[in-house]
């Protein structure tokens, strides 16, 4: 019976390693639905995430200032409205 310690020595060349190593990446991107077989069309498709990313990001931005303006501008425009008929009376 095998204790679970016991260690398992295997030898393997540079080459072997390498081969396993790249294998192993291969199998990787290939379950994350990625073709590695074509690496600047993985780089240009993590460039369109990217940029994608940022986009959505900038979108998020201008679109909370702008909501902020447009609240600001409408208390403006009540004060305003609110000013002018008190001025000209009942």
């Amino acid at each position: 019976m095998a204790d679970n310690n016991d260690e398992l020595n295997v030898t393997l060349t540079r080459g072997e390693l390498k081969s396993l190593m790249q294998d192993a990446v291969s199998e990787a991107f290939v379950r994350m639905g990625m073709d590695a077989s074509d690496p600047l069309e993985m780089q240009r498709d993590f460039q369109h995430l990217r940029d994608w990313r940022l986009a959505v990001a900038a979108t998020k931005s201008k679109g909370f200032l702008t909501i902020i303006g447009l609240l600001t501008a409408g208390v403006f425009a009540a004060l305003w409205v609110g000013f002018k008929a008190a001025i000209s009376g009942p």
